[in-house]
């Protein structure tokens, strides 16, 4: 839903404005460029701005794919 999406936008500190239709009612929206990594837990474990090239972001990647470990025990309780 439209509220589901600006409740995540607002939890990700994303920003996004739609700018004036034209005359053929199109429009440009305006938006924050960030890619997030989050770990298969779902949880978040980096961030990726236009300054990092793609060798500098698959490096990364590629060193929290070989250090991750969850946060969350999902054995606890059982």
């Amino acid at each position: 839903s439209p509220e589901e999406v600006r409740a995540a936008s607002s939890a990700y500190r994303v920003y996004a404005s739609a700018g004036p239709k034209d005359e053929d009612g199109d429009y440009i929206v305006d938006h924050s460029v960030l890619i997030y990594l989050l770990g298969p837990d779902g949880l978040f474990l980096d961030c990726y701005g236009r300054s990092k090239t793609a060798e500098q972001i698959a490096r990364s990647v590629r060193r929290h794919m070989e250090t991750y470990e969850p946060l969350l025990d999902d054995d606890a309780g059982q």
